[in-house]
């Protein structure tokens, strides 16, 4: 048998980071990682998508109410003030691109 069952369910989760300045990719993922060692969501998610302060974070089915807790929970990285906001979250990473990205490479500014 093989499927959805066998693949695992995901859960997509469009947010938005305001910084001090801009963060890169590298600095981002380490400062989810580092946190998620203390929480049940560890090491088993996946930036999809992080450019101009905006992301897509695809974590387990089961895990997105402890992954948007972990995002929130950030409130500095590498030293610099940051504030986490959910924008909305999804069965399918398309939705969000669809809602937040002009041609899946830049993110719509005017919805935020």
């Amino acid at each position: 048998m093989s499927g959805k069952a066998e693949r695992g369910k995901w859960r997509y989760i469009a947010f938005r980071v305001d910084c001090e300045r801009t963060l890169s990719r590298r600095d981002f993922v380490g400062a989810l990682l580092s946190l998620g060692k203390k929480s049940s969501v560890g090491d088993s998610f996946r930036l999809t998508v992080f450019e101009h302060g905006l992301g897509i974070l695809k974590v387990p089915h089961r895990l997105k109410d402890d992954a948007i807790a972990l995002l929130r929970s950030i409130d500095s990285v590498r030293g610099l003030r940051c504030e986490i906001t959910t924008l909305k979250t999804s069965g399918t990473i398309r939705k969000l691109k669809d809602e937040y990205l002009v041609d899946d490479n830049e993110f719509i500014e005017a919805s935020m």
